[in-house]
């Protein structure tokens, strides 16, 4: 999958996604339009700091949010540049960070990035509060990954985690605005992506 393939699929199911976003979403609070679609599943994580979280009631719900996938051990230079790049956009972001914006970085190898092993990532990166990196069980990984619209077509690359795309997507639940933005735009760009989702 290219840029623009990702930039298109915009929460539309694929023939790859759609069993994932057909799956039922257990909530116990009111559900955006975009989660009940089942695009948000509500799948169990762990933080890095150790903490069992719900991706949808725990971490998306009402809130504005940007959220990409990546693997510690990244062997193209994707993911620690992209790592860098966003926490430019959290200093960019300033106070508006763990206040009203938050990020989430989650493993494409829940098998080998531990809660240990986020927590010693993201302190490599001095990350600071507002911006939480997430493991889980693979098979919960694998439905948010699909879920999220991050599958390729042609299985034979999907099943290849080094194959991911270096592309965010962010938005606001309770707006039921969402958008994507390449993790290798400039600071500023991704930043300004965060204009238009307050509330007029």
């Amino acid at each position: 999958m290219d840029r623009r393939d990702f930039l298109r699929l915009r929460f539309t199911p694929s023939a790859t996604t759609a069993p994932a976003v057909r799956a039922a979403v257990e909530s116990k609070k009111p559900m955006s339009r975009v989660a009940q679609a089942g695009f948000l599943p509500n799948v169990p994580l762990v933080t890095h700091l150790g903490r069992k979280v719900r991706f949808y009631d725990d971490l998306i719900y009402d809130r504005t949010v940007l959220f990409h996938f990546f693997m510690v051990e990244c062997t193209d230079g994707i993911c620690p540049t992209a790592i860098a790049n966003l926490r430019k956009v959290q200093d960019l972001l300033g106070d508006r960070m763990n206040r009203d914006i938050f990020f989430y970085s989650i493993t494409l190898q829940p098998q080998k990035d531990t809660p240990r092993v986020l927590k010693e990532y993201s302190d490599n990166f001095e990350i600071k509060p507002g911006w939480t990196f997430l493991t889980g069980k693979v098979a919960d990984i694998e439905h948010l990954r699909r879920a999220l619209g991050y599958a390729e077509a042609d299985p034979e690359i999907d099943k290849d985690p080094a194959n991911h795309i270096g592309m965010a997507r962010y938005g606001s639940d309770r707006l039921n605005r969402w958008g994507a933005v390449s993790v290798r735009s400039t600071p500023e760009n991704i930043a300004s992506t965060f204009k238009w989702l307050t509330l007029s």
